[in-house]
């Protein structure tokens, strides 16, 4: 069975890369105010791999679109990662703690919403001096919002895979 774990990983960082590169291409109001689909795959992640491989995907994800999208290197880099790694512990936390309780949109809200606060500290602690709590509850709003979407693409994604069988059921 790990030949096909490995396959499905690969195919989920392909399929987050992907969406990462078209979201960033996608104009936005506000810097922080992503659609977020490249969480698409990191829902997914979480729900059949867990915590660690969700934070390695994701990891992985936001350096290749980060090399493709030339901002490598840069502070948007730093916010991008930030914002990744956070996002991945809260929802493998909140999936080891509540997985009967929370769904998948849910679970995508609470991950967008940590992203977004993970790259409002970091943008305080690189540009010190910008009045960043002016716009939290806007940036949470969004989270909420758009990681609701993203979670609802997610279990769209999940369930249509599953049956034409480029995702397997899990074994257990």
């Amino acid at each position: 069975m790990p030949y096909k774990s490995n396959r499905e990983l690969t195919l989920l960082l392909l399929t987050a890369t992907a969406l990462g590169v078209v979201d960033s291409l996608i104009p936005r109001p506000m810097p922080f105010m992503k659609l977020g689909l490249a969480n698409i795959a990191s829902v997914i992640a979480v729900v059949r791999y867990g915590f660690l491989k969700t934070l390695e995907l994701n990891l992985l994800r936001a350096f290749a679109v980060s090399l493709i999208t030339g901002i490598l290197a840069t502070p948007s880099f730093l916010l991008s990662i930030s914002g990744a790694a956070v996002s991945a512990i809260t929802m493998g936390l909140l999936w080891k703690l509540l997985p009967d309780r929370l769904s998948l949109s849910g679970l995508s809200a609470a991950g967008a919403v940590a992203s977004l606060w993970a790259q409002l500290l970091a943008a305080g602690f690189i540009l010190s001096g910008l009045p960043l709590q002016n716009i939290v509850l806007l940036l949470t709003l969004w989270g909420v919002l758009s990681g609701s979407a993203v979670g609802l693409l997610a279990q769209k994604a999940m369930s249509r895979s599953l049956k034409t069988g480029v995702l397997h059921k899990a074994e257990g």
